[in-house]
């Protein structure tokens, strides 16, 4: 049986807050991994002050995309719905991140360093994939997407210092920026490759069409039009 046509069961609200959180803590332990790593790499010493800075840039990240996310559960009007949309993209997030930690760091916003984010969140847009996609949500997601986040995330590092570099701004050498941000996505691939993968494991029943699918997120139930096509597949 054929069941690309069907969705994964839908996680509710609660196992949302608790995936959530889970997801924040992982950013958060993400973000001064990052940091130790570019100190270790470039050879520096590593301040308490990097590691809170780093931890902070962990949490606004994820935050944001939580925060977004629970508000597709209340049914906002569309205009509403499209900036939170535009916020919680990768070039939002990239550049609310950026202005952050410039801001905590340098006391300023150079436009450098934003046009750099912005050119570094193509290949860091698998950073906003969700909870909810991660761990099904209306449609799935597959492991193997987060695996190749993981490597995106240390061309993003290595795409923002060149960036950065040519905009009057020496952050870090291109090859500290880009382990930092393949530790990132080691840590935060990992966490959202383990909800892939236990949303993938499914039990799936089927009548006439009328199907059912359950996995440790939930339940999802409905009428599958390609059941008898799919039948002699």
């Amino acid at each position: 049986m054929n069941m690309d046509d069907v969705p994964l069961p839908a996680i509710n609200i609660w196992t949302f807050f608790a995936l959530a959180a889970l997801d924040i803590a992982a950013n958060a332990a993400a973000g001064p991994a990052a940091v130790a790593t570019a100190a270790h790499v470039n050879g520096t010493p590593l301040t308490a002050r990097a590691m809170q800075v780093g931890a902070l840039a962990g949490v606004t990240k994820s935050g944001i995309l939580a925060f977004v996310e629970f508000a597709s559960y209340a049914g906002l009007p569309t205009p509403a719905w499209i900036l939170l949309a535009l916020v919680a993209s990768g070039f939002g997030i990239c550049v609310l991140v950026t202005a952050e930690v410039s801001n905590l760091v340098l006391g300023e916003t150079p436009s450098a360093l934003l046009i750099a984010a912005v050119v570094a969140a193509i290949p860091l847009a698998g950073e906003c994939i969700g909870i909810y996609q991660s761990a099904g949500g209306l449609y799935g997601s597959k492991p193997q997407t987060q695996l190749c986040v993981m490597g995106l995330d240390a061309l993003g590092g290595y795409v923002f210092a060149r960036m950065a570099h040519n905009g009057g701004y020496d952050i870090c050498p291109y090859n500290v920026a880009a382990a930092a941000g393949a530790v990132y996505g080691v840590i935060t691939g990992f966490f959202h490759t383990v909800l892939g993968c236990m949303a993938g494991f499914t039990h799936y029943e089927s009548t006439n069409g009328n199907y059912e699918m359950r996995n440790v997120f939930g339940t999802s139930r409905g009428y599958n039009p390609n059941w008898n096509q799919n039948a002699w597949n």
